[in-house]
């Protein structure tokens, strides 16, 4: 483990980078309350206008963030062909129909659903920790970041008929 997820975030500022950055740790970052509670500091430093909800865009960014950072943990350990597709699959809705076919295609059924099954533990892994965090700005971001995984799973799991 090299930098934190708080520091990558003082340096990338922006989504964005913030994505290739993370993306380039292969999810050898520490993501426990700790961890998340100095990344929303530095969140709520970086965005100040999130704090009291005056600048909507700014909200929609810690959202956006925090989808960031949930999605590289989940992939941790995955294999590098397969990161890709699923970055994609937990990016969007559509991302479940598109790729996790070719998913299935590529490693078959049983390795896709043995993926599903470890992303729905690790997504109920976080969401635990995400509850224990204070209430305030920084657990309101890391809540509404870790739901749409809820949508996700659902889909995958629909569409894997399990």
């Amino acid at each position: 483990m090299n930098r934190s997820i708080a520091e990558i975030l003082t340096e990338s500022v922006t989504p964005e980078k913030f994505s290739e950055t993370l993306a380039k740790t292969d999810g050898s970052f520490k993501f426990d309350l700790e961890a998340m509670l100095d990344f929303g500091k530095v969140y709520c430093s970086l965005y100040p206008e999130s704090v009291d909800h005056s600048d909507s865009q700014q909200v929609v960014t810690g959202y956006k963030l925090v989808r960031i950072l949930i999605i590289e943990n989940l992939l941790k350990g995955m294999k590098p062909d397969l990161k890709s597709m699923y970055r994609e699959i937990l990016a969007s809705a559509s991302g479940v129909n598109r790729y996790l076919p070719e998913v299935i295609t590529i490693e078959g059924r049983d390795t896709a659903v043995d993926l599903y099954r470890e992303l729905d533990i690790r997504v109920k892994d976080i969401k635990e920790i995400i509850d224990s965090l204070p209430n305030g700005v920084v657990k309101e971001r890391f809540t509404g970041g870790i739901s749409v995984f809820y949508n996700t799973l659902y889909l995958m799991k629909k569409s894997l008929n399990i």
